[in-house]
Protein backbone atom coordinates (compact mmCIF):
# COMPACT_ATOMS: atom_id res chain seq x y z
CA UNK A 1 0.00 0.00 0.00
CA UNK A 2 1.39 3.42 -1.06
CA UNK A 3 1.66 6.06 1.40
CA UNK A 4 -1.33 8.43 -0.69
CA UNK A 5 -3.52 4.99 -0.44
CA UNK A 6 -2.62 5.12 3.49
CA UNK A 7 -3.32 8.92 3.89
CA UNK A 8 -6.44 8.52 1.85
CA UNK A 9 -7.64 5.98 4.49
CA UNK A 10 -6.89 7.68 7.26
CA UNK A 11 -8.34 11.04 5.82
CA UNK A 12 -11.41 9.08 5.34
CA UNK A 13 -11.27 7.17 9.07
CA UNK A 14 -11.20 10.77 10.07
CA UNK A 15 -13.80 12.16 8.29
CA UNK A 16 -16.13 9.40 9.64
CA UNK A 17 -15.01 10.23 13.38
CA UNK A 18 -15.79 13.72 13.30
CA UNK A 19 -19.37 12.70 11.03
CA UNK A 20 -20.33 10.72 14.08
CA UNK A 21 -19.10 13.76 16.81
CA UNK A 22 -20.63 16.47 14.61
CA UNK A 23 -23.86 14.06 15.08
CA UNK A 24 -23.72 13.24 18.78
CA UNK A 25 -23.08 16.95 19.35
CA UNK A 26 -26.65 17.72 17.52
CA UNK A 27 -28.18 15.16 19.53
CA UNK A 28 -26.45 17.05 23.14
CA UNK A 29 -28.14 20.38 21.30
CA UNK A 30 -31.53 19.16 20.76
CA UNK A 31 -31.54 17.94 23.84
CA UNK A 32 -30.31 20.88 26.17
CA UNK A 33 -32.88 22.87 24.05
CA UNK A 34 -35.87 20.58 25.57
CA UNK A 35 -34.59 20.47 28.78
CA UNK A 36 -34.47 24.80 28.60
CA UNK A 37 -38.00 24.61 27.72
CA UNK A 38 -38.75 21.80 30.74
CA UNK A 39 -36.96 24.08 33.55
CA UNK A 40 -38.78 27.55 31.46
CA UNK A 41 -42.33 25.64 32.38
CA UNK A 42 -41.11 24.19 35.68
CA UNK A 43 -39.91 27.91 36.34
CA UNK A 44 -43.28 29.21 35.32
CA UNK A 45 -45.11 26.70 37.08
CA UNK A 46 -43.74 27.51 40.16
CA UNK A 47 -44.37 31.35 40.24
CA UNK A 48 -47.75 30.08 39.41
CA UNK A 49 -48.07 27.87 42.18
CA UNK A 50 -46.93 30.68 44.42
CA UNK A 51 -49.14 33.70 43.19
CA UNK A 52 -52.13 31.20 43.58
CA UNK A 53 -51.27 30.20 47.54
CA UNK A 54 -50.30 33.88 47.63
CA UNK A 55 -53.25 35.19 46.22
CA UNK A 56 -55.71 33.11 48.18
CA UNK A 57 -54.05 33.31 51.58
CA UNK A 58 -54.37 36.95 51.80
CA UNK A 59 -57.92 36.97 50.22
CA UNK A 60 -57.05 39.25 47.09
CA UNK A 61 -59.26 38.94 43.53
CA UNK A 62 -58.22 36.68 40.80
CA UNK A 63 -59.45 33.04 39.42
CA UNK A 64 -57.24 29.87 40.37
CA UNK A 65 -54.74 29.32 37.69
CA UNK A 66 -55.09 25.21 37.55
CA UNK A 67 -55.70 25.28 34.20
CA UNK A 68 -52.23 26.90 33.41
CA UNK A 69 -50.98 25.01 36.22
CA UNK A 70 -52.60 21.88 33.78
CA UNK A 71 -50.96 22.79 31.32
CA UNK A 72 -47.44 23.56 32.53
CA UNK A 73 -47.44 20.17 33.76
CA UNK A 74 -48.39 18.44 30.30
CA UNK A 75 -45.43 20.60 28.66
CA UNK A 76 -42.90 19.67 31.51
CA UNK A 77 -44.40 15.85 30.82
CA UNK A 78 -43.99 16.10 27.23
CA UNK A 79 -40.48 17.80 27.55
CA UNK A 80 -39.64 14.88 29.81
CA UNK A 81 -41.12 12.16 27.14
CA UNK A 82 -39.00 13.38 24.07
CA UNK A 83 -35.67 13.68 26.32
CA UNK A 84 -36.27 9.97 27.28
CA UNK A 85 -36.51 9.82 23.07
CA UNK A 86 -33.36 11.50 22.51
CA UNK A 87 -31.86 9.46 25.46
CA UNK A 88 -32.80 6.17 23.92
CA UNK A 89 -31.99 7.35 20.21
CA UNK A 90 -28.96 8.53 20.87
CA UNK A 91 -27.82 4.94 23.50
CA UNK A 92 -29.08 3.19 19.96
CA UNK A 93 -26.45 4.96 17.77
CA UNK A 94 -23.97 5.64 20.35
CA UNK A 95 -22.94 1.95 20.28
CA UNK A 96 -19.22 2.40 18.90
CA UNK A 97 -19.92 6.15 18.29
CA UNK A 98 -16.98 8.91 20.00
CA UNK A 99 -17.91 9.36 23.41
CA UNK A 100 -18.44 13.38 24.09
CA UNK A 101 -20.47 14.03 26.96
CA UNK A 102 -21.09 16.93 27.82
CA UNK A 103 -19.87 17.82 30.67
CA UNK A 104 -18.89 21.12 33.28
CA UNK A 105 -20.54 24.38 33.76
CA UNK A 106 -22.60 23.99 30.02
CA UNK A 107 -24.01 20.55 30.53
CA UNK A 108 -28.02 20.64 30.63
CA UNK A 109 -29.06 20.36 34.14
CA UNK A 110 -30.33 17.13 34.97
CA UNK A 111 -34.81 16.90 35.66
CA UNK A 112 -35.94 16.99 38.88
CA UNK A 113 -34.85 13.49 41.15
CA UNK A 114 -32.56 12.52 37.83
CA UNK A 115 -29.15 12.47 39.70
CA UNK A 116 -31.07 10.96 42.52
CA UNK A 117 -31.56 8.06 39.82
CA UNK A 118 -29.24 8.10 38.21
CA UNK A 119 -27.13 7.54 40.86
CA UNK A 120 -28.85 4.66 42.17
CA UNK A 121 -28.94 2.91 39.15
CA UNK A 122 -32.32 3.13 38.81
Amino acid sequence: MGILDRVKQVAGEAAEVAKKGASQVQAKVEQTQVRKRADDAARELGYLVYREREVYREREQGTAPGGEIDRLVGEIKAAEDELDRLRRQEAAQGAGAVTGAVEGPDAPTPAPGQAAEEATGE
